[in-house]
């Protein structure tokens, strides 16, 4: 599976919320784009994404910031991947009705499926609590 960059990044933002911040404490945006060198413009996108989709909330002012709008073991990747990506993407339906082709549309859509069974299942504090079990700091990861 390829991972385009609003993804990673994307997900790299929520694990460092997710990491960083007790219950209703916020970090600011500057921070969360320096600690992974995301940039400032692009992280900003890619937070009003996960803010629409209910994942993080952000706070105005002086002492604002963003926050996980939901515990990190109730926000699993599948949620990230679909509010930053979409939906999977499904194969197109074939044109022929050659057994290999609806072999190949079948063993498409049981990958996909899969893929997306496991992204459904695995949380931001699944990862956090990955990451604290390696000696490397977390952004090397």
């Amino acid at each position: 599976m390829k991972l385009p960059a609003k993804v990673e990044y994307g997900v790299l933002a929520l694990l460092t919320l997710a990491s960083s911040c007790a219950e209703g404490e916020r970090l600011n945006i500057r921070r969360l784009a320096d600690d992974h060198d995301i940039p400032h413009r692009f992280l900003v996108q890619i937070l009003l994404e996960l803010k629409r989709a209910g994942i993080v909330a952000s706070i105005r002012g002086a002492g604002g910031g963003y926050r996980l709008e939901r515990a990190p073991q109730e926000i699993t990747l599948g949620e990230v991947v679909a509010a930053l990506e979409g939906t999977s993407p499904n194969p197109r339906p074939s044109e022929s009705h050659s057994p290999l082709h609806r072999a190949l549309a079948e063993a498409w859509r049981d990958a996909t499926l899969a893929q997306q069974n496991f992204l459904d299942n695995i949380t931001l504090a699944d990862l956090v609590k990955q990451a604290a079990n390696r000696r490397e700091p977390m952004w090397y990861i």
